[in-house]
């Protein structure tokens, strides 16, 4: 299994936006059916802009492709506009410590 955590700084509006995506049935309720999905949870900093997304899927690449799926059904122009500063994402194994 591999763990993502998604940064993505949004403007104030960028992230109410993005929080009702998610609750959208374009949202989450999509991510959840796709394959090599475990668990997202969605995180908002105390500044009310700043999203986390903690995420497991099977695989680095399970995620990848269910990422470019999401790019090339237009959710990369959606980031355009919410989004303030630059998108991270990292990829982390349990190392079982």
């Amino acid at each position: 299994m591999i763990y993502v955590i998604a940064k993505l700084p949004c403007h104030e509006e960028g992230a109410s936006k993005f929080i009702d995506f998610a609750k959208s049935d374009d949202g989450f309720s999509v991510t959840r059916a796709y394959k090599g999905f475990k668990h997202i949870e969605l995180l908002v900093e105390e500044d009310n802009k700043t999203i986390y997304l903690y995420e497991q899927w099977d695989s680095k690449e399970e995620h990848q492709a269910y990422l470019n799926w999401r790019m090339e059904t237009g959710f990369g122009d959606f980031m355009g506009e919410i989004l303030e500063g630059e998108f991270s994402l990292s990829y982390l194994s349990n190392v079982g410590a």
